[in-house]
Order: C-alpha cells, then structure tokens, then sequence
C-alpha cells in the first residue's frame, strides 16, 4: 500500500476518532452535571473570544480539526516505523494506545497548559480532569482501530 492512501485513511480515522472522543466528553458532562460541552465552550473562549454557543462551536470545530490533523500525523509515524503499521484493528488498538498516551503528554498537556492555560480545567472537579485527560488516550485507541479496520479492509482482503 502506498503512503498517500495510508495517510488519507489516517487523517479520516482521526476525524471519527474526534467525533467519538468529544461524544464521550458531551455523555460525561451530562451524567456528572457539569455544564454539557465546557471545555469545548473554554477552548472558544481561550483561542477565539468568542461567547456562548459560538464559543462552543468554534471548540468543538477545532477539537475536530485537531484530532484530524492529529490522526494525519499519528499515521504518518506509523507507516515510516515499519514494526508501526496498522492493518488489523488488534494492532490498531495497541499502537493507539501507545499513540493515545504520546499525544496526550507531547500535544495535549502542553497545549492545555502553556497555550490554553487550562491545566486542571479551571472550571471542572479532579474527576472531570482526570477524565479528559484520559480520554486523549482513549482517541488513540479509537484511531488505531478504525486504522486497522479501513486498511485490512481495502488492502488486505
């Protein structure tokens, strides 16, 4: 397989993977009571200054955005890094995790805390935290399997 497709399948399964992690953030928010899409709302606020519900829509577009880009580039290491490639979705769950940890503490605590300057979520309890924060791994997870699942689809019938 070549690297364009590779890579193409990579940016598009970090888009679902995206879209499920801010799923999960919208389901958390609304079983613990805490206002539903805050930190999407904080990420508006931080990058844009934007208020309400463009606030939050700009978060979540740009959540979406990254997680893309994200995926794009998680793929890009994985295909140069032979023992990396994903073509099933067991190995696509391992290297997501592996993945899922990295781009939590290379990307997503950096960003929080020098750019964003959300590092414990100022608004939000340790639980809730603790709970976005792992859920960059659980995106990792969900990319590598959806990796895995489109690559053994088209090419390794």
């Amino acid at each position: 397989m070549g690297v364009r497709n590779y890579l193409l399948f990579g940016l598009v399964s970090g888009f679902i993977a995206a879209i499920f992690e801010a799923s999960a953030f919208y389901i958390f928010d609304a079983l613990s009571g805490i206002s539903i899409g805050i930190q999407f709302t904080d990420i508006g606020i931080k990058l844009f200054h934007f208020y309400g519900i463009t606030a939050q829509a700009s978060g979540l577009l740009m959540h979406f955005l990254v997680g893309t880009v994200v995926g794009f580039f998680a793929a890009l290491i994985s295909f140069y890094i032979k023992p990396f490639n994903i073509f099933n979705s067991r190995k696509g769950f391992l290297i997501g995790l592996l993945a899922g940890f990295l781009i939590l503490i290379l990307f997503s605590l950096p960003v929080n805390i020098f750019l964003l300057h959300l590092y414990v979520y100022e608004n939000y309890h340790r639980a809730s935290t603790l709970f976005y924060y792992s859920m960059h791994i659980f995106f990792g997870m969900v990319w590598g399997i959806f990796l895995g699942l489109i690559n053994k689809k088209y090419f390794h019938k």
